[in-house]
């Protein structure tokens, strides 16, 4: 690799090299020890250890705060790089995310000082916003915060569902009704738990498929005392705080589906090369090797996708509301293909609970992904949330933006700092990656038909000339499923966007451990992307998708992880 990527992978290697080889089987941070821990439903409380003696779990909090972030593209690999080894790394370290971004954005100076301590201790911050009779429909949620009728302070009534770390959190950070109507008839408060009293029930542990051995809890509230100073923020600001703050929430939830794809595809390519069917290899055979060449390239398009969202946090905030949750689906939504994939190649072997590659581990990378598909939100609701914002959008589609397409495509361009504050509910009719692609995209064809890629420049020209026709497909679309229907297919096209500005402005890198310029991996992933945005299964361009594998096994044979900054494994 060269300095950029270097830099990009450096925290991630550091990590690795930490906790040792993930395939050996006497590391208690390793594949083995994480499927027995599925296995008897145990909370990863060593691994967790080893990961906060390192500091990963200050990563997402700054350095006024205590913490060590950094940059979102580099806290994207470094979590990845836990998360490959066992999902619950994430939630059983930084399931706190959602909570302290919450106080980042609208709390005291003491609040937000009482949160980066209990963090820098290693304790948890509990988010508590759902409710199980309202699911997405926030508005309708009916846990209220009431004034005390007894004296000063307030009375804290309703029960909170499925709150990650409910039965170990310290605190929480509680969104209650104050008001009738509106979004603006909703306020936060800052509960210290262990001192809460009888009016706080913690209920039973939650069990769940994925994620075994994190505790989840309905948290009732039966007229808790609330103090004054315990309220975040101005009485009706929370709803809006919390969506916005869930828009950081999805970016880092597509390292944990990443890491969990990595390992499956991995597992699955290392079972395949050493298996034979009759007299062939059966990596050699030609339906599995085009099924892992679909599942490879839904991979490096999900991290491809992954990387520019966390780089376009830092130069786009405030266009968030669509492009997080369209990173999100497309992400989830490739992961979930590429494990379905390696499964039907493992058959028997998928389904095993001790034996077969990773000893059972398959089963539990299946099920993970599967929850963080949907833990901040449902599929429909993640795409409803920004499809009436499709109109603006597609408008805007493949015209020209401004100059921070390059800032968020070239990985060796400098990132502004992140700036929460600048998180909107509206992109107002702008997205970066469809947005610039106008002025990319006349150039690129040109230079891949160059380079001797004129099926990857043909493809090239197919997502322009896509995104030119969104606006007509959006003026026709009836309001409810058929405008759902095409905010989902602007997120694939949105994907695509993203591949092409990362070969253009990266394509002096030497992106997924290819020659710089290289473009296998780019016509993969826009194959794979347009059959999506289309429709179509992805494998009937299979002479398209076939450089993704075989990106995917140079990056297996040098130990490397599946991304474009291919971090070193341990």
């Amino acid at each position: 690799m060269t300095g950029a990527l270097d830099l990009l992978a450096a925290p991630a290697e550091q990590l690795e090299r930490r906790l040792g080889p993930a395939g050996d089987p006497a590391n208690p941070y390793g594949f083995a020890a994480a499927a027995r821990r599925d296995d008897a439903g145990a909370h990863p409380d060593e691994l967790a250890a080893a990961l906060r003696a390192a500091g990963f779990h200050l990563d997402y909090l700054p350095a006024e705060l205590g913490g060590t972030f950094g940059s979102f593209d580099r806290s994207l690999l470094l979590v990845r790089a836990a998360a490959r080894r066992d999902l619950n790394a994430m939630p059983a370290t930084m399931f706190s995310i959602t909570a302290a971004t919450c106080v980042r954005l609208h709390g005291s100076p003491a609040q937000q000082a009482q949160v980066a301590a209990l963090l820098q201790a290693g304790d948890a911050v509990a988010f508590a916003l759902s409710e199980a009779e309202h699911g997405s429909d926030l508005l309708a949620n009916t846990t209220r915060l009431l004034p005390d009728p007894a004296g000063p302070g307030y009375r804290l009534t309703g029960e909170k569902w499925m709150v990650g770390l409910g039965q170990r959190c310290a605190a929480a950070y509680v969104v209650a009704r104050t008001g009738e109507r509106g979004p603006g008839a909703f306020t936060a408060v800052l509960l210290d738990l262990p001192g809460a009293g009888p009016g706080l029930d913690r209920g039973a542990p939650v069990p769940a498929g994925g994620m075994r051995g994190i505790d989840f809890a309905h948290l009732r509230f039966d007229g808790l005392p609330v103090a004054e100073e315990q309220i975040v923020g101005r009485p009706g600001e929370a709803l809006e705080i919390a969506v916005k703050a869930q828009q950081v929430v999805r970016l880092m939830s597509t390292a944990g589906s990443l890491g969990c794809a990595d390992t499956a595809l991995r597992l699955t390519l290392g079972f395949a090369a050493g298996r034979r069917t009759g007299r062939a290899v059966l990596l050699d055979t030609p339906y599995q090797r085009r099924e892992l060449a679909v599942a490879s390239a839904a991979l490096l398009a999900a991290d491809a996708v992954a990387l520019a969202a966390a780089r376009g946090i830092h130069a786009a905030p405030e266009q968030f509301s669509v492009w997080g949750c369209a990173a999100k689906h497309v992400v989830a939504e490739a992961v979930e293909d590429a494990i379905a994939r390696c499964g039907a190649t493992l058959a028997t072997r998928s389904v095993l609970r001790a034996e077969g590659p990773g000893g059972g581990l398959f089963q539990k990378l299946q099920r993970d992904a599967a929850l963080v598909r949907v833990v901040d939100t449902s599929t429909l609701a993640n795409l409803r949330s920004f499809s009436a914002q499709l109109p603006a959008l597609a408008k805007a589609a493949a015209g020209e933006d401004d100059d921070r397409g390059r800032t968020v495509f070239a990985l060796d361009a400098p990132l502004p700092p992140y700036d929460p504050a600048r998180l909107d509910l509206n992109a107002r009719g702008r997205d970066l990656a469809t947005g610039t692609l106008g002025a990319v995209a006349g150039p690129a064809v040109a230079a891949l038909g160059e380079a001797g890629a004129p099926a990857v420049a043909a493809l090239a020209d197919r997502l322009h000339a896509a995104l030119r026709a969104l606006p007509a497909e959006v003026a026709a679309a009836r309001p409810g499923i058929e405008l759902v229907d095409l905010a989902e297919r602007f997120a694939w096209l949105q994907a695509a966007a993203c591949c092409l500005q990362l070969w253009w402005h990266s394509r002096h890198l030497p992106l997924y451990g290819q020659k710089p310029g290289s473009a296998g991996w780019l016509g993969a992933c826009l194959g794979y992307l347009l059959a999506r945005a289309d429709g179509r299964p992805p494998r009937r361009d299979a002479d398209l998708l076939a450089p993704a594998l075989d990106t995917v096994l140079d990056l297996t044979a040098a130990g490397r992880m599946y991304a474009a900054a291919p971090a070193a494994l341990a």
